[in-house]
Protein backbone atom coordinates (compact mmCIF):
# COMPACT_ATOMS: atom_id res chain seq x y z
CA UNK A 1 0.00 0.00 0.00
CA UNK A 2 1.36 3.60 -0.87
CA UNK A 3 1.98 5.87 2.24
CA UNK A 4 0.26 8.58 0.21
CA UNK A 5 -2.68 7.29 -1.29
CA UNK A 6 -5.63 9.20 -2.80
CA UNK A 7 -8.43 9.92 -0.68
CA UNK A 8 -11.72 11.88 -1.73
CA UNK A 9 -13.40 12.15 1.78
CA UNK A 10 -16.26 11.11 -0.06
CA UNK A 11 -18.27 8.92 2.45
CA UNK A 12 -20.09 5.44 0.68
CA UNK A 13 -22.93 4.68 3.36
CA UNK A 14 -23.72 1.33 3.76
CA UNK A 15 -27.14 -0.76 4.20
CA UNK A 16 -28.54 -2.14 7.30
CA UNK A 17 -27.67 -5.80 6.50
CA UNK A 18 -24.50 -5.10 4.63
CA UNK A 19 -22.01 -7.36 6.22
CA UNK A 20 -18.22 -7.61 4.77
CA UNK A 21 -16.33 -10.79 5.46
CA UNK A 22 -12.64 -11.87 5.13
CA UNK A 23 -9.79 -14.05 6.27
CA UNK A 24 -6.31 -13.15 6.50
CA UNK A 25 -3.03 -15.69 7.23
CA UNK A 26 -0.90 -15.14 10.17
CA UNK A 27 0.70 -12.30 8.20
CA UNK A 28 -2.12 -10.34 7.46
CA UNK A 29 -2.50 -11.54 4.00
CA UNK A 30 -6.15 -11.94 2.69
CA UNK A 31 -7.18 -15.31 1.90
CA UNK A 32 -11.14 -15.13 1.42
CA UNK A 33 -13.05 -11.82 0.88
CA UNK A 34 -17.10 -12.32 0.47
CA UNK A 35 -18.33 -10.72 -2.64
CA UNK A 36 -20.24 -7.65 -0.61
CA UNK A 37 -16.43 -6.89 0.21
CA UNK A 38 -15.56 -7.18 -3.03
CA UNK A 39 -18.11 -5.33 -4.08
CA UNK A 40 -18.03 -2.14 -1.66
CA UNK A 41 -13.95 -2.28 -1.63
CA UNK A 42 -14.43 -1.44 -5.24
CA UNK A 43 -11.33 -3.84 -6.30
CA UNK A 44 -11.79 -7.24 -7.86
CA UNK A 45 -11.43 -10.37 -5.92
CA UNK A 46 -7.92 -11.40 -8.11
CA UNK A 47 -6.70 -7.34 -6.24
CA UNK A 48 -7.44 -8.77 -3.00
CA UNK A 49 -6.30 -12.27 -2.40
CA UNK A 50 -2.93 -12.77 -1.39
CA UNK A 51 -2.60 -9.02 -0.65
CA UNK A 52 -2.14 -7.27 2.47
CA UNK A 53 -5.68 -6.15 4.10
CA UNK A 54 -4.03 -3.18 4.99
CA UNK A 55 -4.98 -2.81 1.31
CA UNK A 56 -7.67 -0.94 2.05
CA UNK A 57 -6.49 0.92 5.67
CA UNK A 58 -7.73 4.67 5.07
CA UNK A 59 -5.12 7.25 6.02
CA UNK A 60 -7.28 8.51 8.33
CA UNK A 61 -6.98 5.69 11.06
CA UNK A 62 -4.59 6.26 13.68
CA UNK A 63 -1.67 3.58 14.11
CA UNK A 64 -2.66 3.00 17.77
CA UNK A 65 -5.71 1.72 16.79
CA UNK A 66 -3.81 -1.49 14.85
CA UNK A 67 -1.80 -1.52 17.25
CA UNK A 68 -4.66 -2.29 20.03
CA UNK A 69 -6.00 -4.24 17.31
CA UNK A 70 -3.45 -6.76 16.95
CA UNK A 71 -2.18 -6.81 21.03
CA UNK A 72 -5.87 -8.13 20.99
CA UNK A 73 -5.97 -11.00 18.84
CA UNK A 74 -3.10 -11.62 19.26
CA UNK A 75 -3.68 -12.07 23.26
CA UNK A 76 -6.72 -14.55 21.56
CA UNK A 77 -9.15 -12.38 22.12
CA UNK A 78 -11.97 -11.06 20.07
CA UNK A 79 -11.33 -7.13 19.18
CA UNK A 80 -14.47 -4.86 18.27
CA UNK A 81 -13.69 -1.19 16.73
CA UNK A 82 -14.91 1.18 14.43
CA UNK A 83 -12.73 1.53 11.54
CA UNK A 84 -12.95 3.79 8.26
CA UNK A 85 -11.60 2.07 5.16
CA UNK A 86 -10.67 3.60 2.14
CA UNK A 87 -11.97 2.00 -1.25
CA UNK A 88 -9.93 1.60 -4.69
CA UNK A 89 -11.29 4.73 -5.90
CA UNK A 90 -10.20 6.83 -2.88
CA UNK A 91 -13.71 6.94 -1.32
CA UNK A 92 -14.50 5.64 2.30
CA UNK A 93 -16.73 3.55 4.25
CA UNK A 94 -17.49 3.32 7.97
CA UNK A 95 -17.73 0.22 9.77
CA UNK A 96 -18.22 -1.97 12.75
CA UNK A 97 -14.81 -4.37 12.42
CA UNK A 98 -15.24 -7.06 14.48
CA UNK A 99 -11.91 -9.49 14.42
CA UNK A 100 -11.16 -13.24 15.94
CA UNK A 101 -8.12 -15.77 15.94
CA UNK A 102 -8.95 -18.89 14.04
CA UNK A 103 -7.82 -21.81 16.03
CA UNK A 104 -7.70 -25.13 14.50
CA UNK A 105 -6.53 -27.91 17.10
CA UNK A 106 -5.14 -25.31 19.47
CA UNK A 107 -3.05 -23.37 16.65
CA UNK A 108 -3.88 -20.23 15.55
CA UNK A 109 -4.23 -20.31 11.98
CA UNK A 110 -5.21 -17.22 10.62
CA UNK A 111 -7.47 -14.44 11.85
CA UNK A 112 -11.43 -13.75 10.59
CA UNK A 113 -13.09 -9.94 10.54
CA UNK A 114 -16.59 -9.64 9.77
CA UNK A 115 -17.79 -6.01 9.10
CA UNK A 116 -21.23 -4.18 9.58
CA UNK A 117 -22.59 -0.70 9.34
CA UNK A 118 -21.00 1.51 11.71
CA UNK A 119 -23.48 3.71 13.28
CA UNK A 120 -23.99 7.73 12.92
CA UNK A 121 -23.13 7.92 16.44
CA UNK A 122 -20.50 5.83 16.34
CA UNK A 123 -18.94 7.59 13.21
CA UNK A 124 -19.54 10.96 15.22
CA UNK A 125 -17.82 9.74 18.76
CA UNK A 126 -14.72 8.58 17.50
CA UNK A 127 -13.87 10.70 14.16
CA UNK A 128 -12.57 13.95 16.43
CA UNK A 129 -11.00 11.23 18.44
CA UNK A 130 -9.15 9.74 15.47
CA UNK A 131 -7.62 13.06 14.81
CA UNK A 132 -6.65 14.28 18.29
CA UNK A 133 -5.05 10.64 17.71
CA UNK A 134 -2.93 11.16 14.68
CA UNK A 135 -2.36 15.03 15.83
CA UNK A 136 -0.88 13.33 18.90
CA UNK A 137 -3.40 15.94 21.51
CA UNK A 138 -5.58 12.95 22.87
CA UNK A 139 -6.31 12.48 26.33
CA UNK A 140 -7.86 9.31 25.66
CA UNK A 141 -6.56 5.92 24.46
CA UNK A 142 -7.81 2.94 22.91
CA UNK A 143 -7.99 -0.85 24.74
CA UNK A 144 -9.47 -3.42 23.65
CA UNK A 145 -11.34 -1.87 20.91
CA UNK A 146 -12.44 0.65 23.99
CA UNK A 147 -11.95 4.26 23.95
CA UNK A 148 -10.33 4.70 27.81
CA UNK A 149 -9.03 7.55 29.55
CA UNK A 150 -5.78 8.12 30.67
CA UNK A 151 -4.30 7.06 33.97
CA UNK A 152 -6.33 4.88 36.80
CA UNK A 153 -9.94 5.54 35.29
CA UNK A 154 -8.76 4.05 32.28
CA UNK A 155 -8.16 0.59 33.82
CA UNK A 156 -11.90 0.52 35.16
CA UNK A 157 -13.14 -1.13 31.93
CA UNK A 158 -10.47 -4.09 32.40
CA UNK A 159 -11.08 -4.78 35.67
CA UNK A 160 -12.06 -8.71 36.00
CA UNK A 161 -15.58 -9.32 37.52
CA UNK A 162 -14.19 -10.94 40.56
CA UNK A 163 -12.13 -7.56 41.46
CA UNK A 164 -15.58 -5.64 41.13
CA UNK A 165 -17.13 -8.32 43.05
CA UNK A 166 -14.59 -7.96 46.01
CA UNK A 167 -14.95 -3.92 46.05
CA UNK A 168 -18.48 -4.09 46.37
CA UNK A 169 -18.52 -6.35 48.85
CA UNK A 170 -15.62 -4.41 50.36
CA UNK A 171 -17.79 -0.81 50.26
CA UNK A 172 -20.45 -2.19 51.47
CA UNK A 173 -18.84 -4.00 54.89
CA UNK A 174 -16.75 -0.68 55.30
CA UNK A 175 -20.13 1.10 55.25
CA UNK A 176 -21.67 -1.37 57.63
CA UNK A 177 -18.79 -1.06 59.90
CA UNK A 178 -19.18 2.78 60.20
CA UNK A 179 -22.82 2.18 60.35
CA UNK A 180 -22.25 -0.39 63.90
CA UNK A 181 -18.59 1.15 65.39
CA UNK A 182 -19.43 5.05 63.96
CA UNK A 183 -22.08 6.02 65.74
CA UNK A 184 -23.55 6.15 68.75
CA UNK A 185 -27.39 6.59 67.76
CA UNK A 186 -28.95 3.16 67.12
CA UNK A 187 -31.40 4.42 64.51
CA UNK A 188 -28.30 6.35 62.82
CA UNK A 189 -26.68 2.96 62.56
CA UNK A 190 -29.97 1.31 60.75
CA UNK A 191 -30.03 4.39 58.64
CA UNK A 192 -26.27 4.02 57.82
CA UNK A 193 -26.47 -0.27 57.48
CA UNK A 194 -29.60 0.58 55.34
CA UNK A 195 -27.55 2.88 52.95
CA UNK A 196 -24.89 0.58 52.92
CA UNK A 197 -27.24 -2.10 51.76
CA UNK A 198 -28.85 -0.19 48.90
CA UNK A 199 -25.60 1.75 47.83
CA UNK A 200 -23.91 -1.68 47.33
CA UNK A 201 -27.36 -3.75 45.75
CA UNK A 202 -27.17 -0.77 43.09
CA UNK A 203 -23.73 -1.28 42.44
CA UNK A 204 -23.87 -5.35 42.10
CA UNK A 205 -27.49 -4.22 39.84
CA UNK A 206 -24.86 -1.68 37.88
CA UNK A 207 -21.92 -3.85 37.14
CA UNK A 208 -22.76 -7.01 37.67
CA UNK A 209 -26.21 -7.87 37.05
CA UNK A 210 -27.66 -5.76 33.89
CA UNK A 211 -24.54 -6.83 31.95
CA UNK A 212 -25.12 -10.61 32.57
CA UNK A 213 -28.94 -9.92 31.45
CA UNK A 214 -27.37 -8.06 28.27
CA UNK A 215 -25.32 -10.93 27.92
CA UNK A 216 -28.19 -13.55 27.89
CA UNK A 217 -30.22 -10.89 25.60
CA UNK A 218 -27.78 -10.94 22.79
CA UNK A 219 -27.68 -14.92 23.56
CA UNK A 220 -30.68 -14.95 23.50
CA UNK A 221 -31.23 -12.64 19.77
CA UNK A 222 -28.31 -14.92 17.95
CA UNK A 223 -30.12 -17.96 18.76
CA UNK A 224 -33.77 -16.55 17.44
CA UNK A 225 -31.39 -15.16 14.79
CA UNK A 226 -32.47 -11.91 14.72
CA UNK A 227 -30.48 -9.32 12.46
CA UNK A 228 -28.68 -6.57 13.13
CA UNK A 229 -29.13 -7.06 16.96
CA UNK A 230 -25.01 -6.59 18.38
CA UNK A 231 -24.47 -5.07 21.46
CA UNK A 232 -21.97 -4.00 22.34
CA UNK A 233 -20.29 -3.31 26.40
CA UNK A 234 -18.07 -0.44 27.59
CA UNK A 235 -15.84 -2.81 29.26
CA UNK A 236 -13.22 -5.77 28.57
CA UNK A 237 -13.52 -7.76 31.42
CA UNK A 238 -15.21 -11.49 30.81
CA UNK A 239 -18.37 -10.36 30.42
CA UNK A 240 -17.63 -7.95 27.99
CA UNK A 241 -15.52 -10.55 25.96
CA UNK A 242 -18.46 -12.91 26.01
CA UNK A 243 -20.89 -10.35 24.41
CA UNK A 244 -18.20 -9.96 21.62
CA UNK A 245 -17.83 -13.46 21.58
CA UNK A 246 -21.50 -14.12 21.85
CA UNK A 247 -21.97 -11.44 18.91
CA UNK A 248 -18.95 -12.70 16.81
CA UNK A 249 -20.87 -16.16 16.72
CA UNK A 250 -23.95 -14.14 15.77
CA UNK A 251 -22.45 -12.16 13.00
CA UNK A 252 -20.59 -15.07 11.81
CA UNK A 253 -23.94 -17.00 11.42
CA UNK A 254 -25.47 -13.72 10.11
CA UNK A 255 -22.68 -13.94 7.04
CA UNK A 256 -23.27 -17.54 6.36
CA UNK A 257 -26.62 -17.14 5.97
CA UNK A 258 -26.49 -14.05 3.55
CA UNK A 259 -23.74 -15.76 1.78
CA UNK A 260 -25.81 -19.07 1.60
CA UNK A 261 -29.07 -17.17 1.29
CA UNK A 262 -27.34 -15.52 -1.87
CA UNK A 263 -25.65 -18.44 -3.41
CA UNK A 264 -29.04 -20.12 -3.41
CA UNK A 265 -30.26 -17.33 -5.09
CA UNK A 266 -27.91 -17.37 -7.82
CA UNK A 267 -28.68 -21.41 -8.35
CA UNK A 268 -32.56 -20.70 -8.44
CA UNK A 269 -31.99 -17.88 -10.67
CA UNK A 270 -29.41 -19.88 -12.92
CA UNK A 271 -32.25 -23.06 -12.64
CA UNK A 272 -34.88 -20.49 -13.84
CA UNK A 273 -32.81 -18.74 -16.95
CA UNK A 274 -32.04 -23.17 -17.88
CA UNK A 275 -35.88 -23.56 -17.61
CA UNK A 276 -36.80 -21.08 -19.79
CA UNK A 277 -33.92 -21.94 -22.38
CA UNK A 278 -35.46 -25.56 -22.33
CA UNK A 279 -38.84 -23.89 -23.01
CA UNK A 280 -37.75 -21.95 -25.66
CA UNK A 281 -35.75 -24.80 -27.07
CA UNK A 282 -38.76 -27.22 -27.03
CA UNK A 283 -40.97 -24.62 -28.07
CA UNK A 284 -38.18 -24.03 -31.31
CA UNK A 285 -37.98 -27.78 -31.91
CA UNK A 286 -42.02 -27.97 -32.15
CA UNK A 287 -41.74 -25.43 -34.59
CA UNK A 288 -39.47 -26.74 -36.60
CA UNK A 289 -41.02 -30.49 -36.32
CA UNK A 290 -44.07 -28.74 -37.84
CA UNK A 291 -42.18 -26.91 -40.31
CA UNK A 292 -40.50 -30.18 -41.34
CA UNK A 293 -43.94 -31.92 -41.61
CA UNK A 294 -45.30 -29.12 -43.82
CA UNK A 295 -42.51 -29.59 -45.94
CA UNK A 296 -42.76 -32.97 -46.22
CA UNK A 297 -46.66 -32.36 -46.81
CA UNK A 298 -45.74 -29.45 -49.48
CA UNK A 299 -43.28 -32.18 -50.73
CA UNK A 300 -45.40 -35.06 -51.31
CA UNK A 301 -48.08 -33.20 -52.56
CA UNK A 302 -45.46 -31.29 -55.59
CA UNK A 303 -43.91 -34.94 -55.94
CA UNK A 304 -48.52 -36.24 -56.39
CA UNK A 305 -48.85 -33.32 -58.95
CA UNK A 306 -45.74 -34.30 -60.69
CA UNK A 307 -46.48 -37.71 -60.73
CA UNK A 308 -50.29 -36.72 -62.38
CA UNK A 309 -48.24 -34.18 -64.76
CA UNK A 310 -46.16 -37.55 -65.98
CA UNK A 311 -48.89 -39.35 -66.54
CA UNK A 312 -50.52 -36.80 -68.32
CA UNK A 313 -47.61 -36.26 -70.72
CA UNK A 314 -47.28 -39.91 -71.06
CA UNK A 315 -51.06 -40.00 -72.37
CA UNK A 316 -50.51 -37.31 -74.53
CA UNK A 317 -47.67 -38.63 -75.72
CA UNK A 318 -49.43 -42.07 -76.70
CA UNK A 319 -52.10 -39.86 -78.44
CA UNK A 320 -49.66 -38.08 -79.83
CA UNK A 321 -48.12 -41.20 -81.42
CA UNK A 322 -51.61 -43.06 -82.49
CA UNK A 323 -52.72 -39.90 -83.96
CA UNK A 324 -49.11 -39.34 -86.41
CA UNK A 325 -49.37 -43.43 -86.61
CA UNK A 326 -53.01 -42.73 -87.88
CA UNK A 327 -52.27 -39.83 -90.29
CA UNK A 328 -49.50 -41.99 -91.58
CA UNK A 329 -51.70 -44.91 -92.73
CA UNK A 330 -54.00 -42.52 -94.15
CA UNK A 331 -51.66 -41.34 -95.98
CA UNK A 332 -50.73 -44.65 -97.26
CA UNK A 333 -54.10 -45.44 -98.09
CA UNK A 334 -54.28 -42.61 -100.36
CA UNK A 335 -51.50 -43.45 -102.29
CA UNK A 336 -52.48 -46.63 -103.06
Amino acid sequence: MSSHPYVSQLNTPLDDDTTLMSTTDLESYITHANDTFVQVSGYQLNELLAQPHNLVRHPDMPKAAFADMWYTLKQGEPWSGIVKNRRKNGDHYWVRANAVPMIREGRVTGYMSIRTRATDDEIAAVEPLYQALNEGRCSKRIHKGLVVRQGLLGKLPAMPVRWRVRSIMGLMAVMLALALFGTDASWQALLLGALAMLAGTALFEWQIVRPIENVATQALKVATGERNSVQHLNRSDELGLTLRAVGQLGLMCRWLINDVSSQVSSVRNGSERLAKGNNDLNEHTRQTVENVQETVTTMNQMAESVKLNSETASAADKLSMAASSAATQGGEAMDT
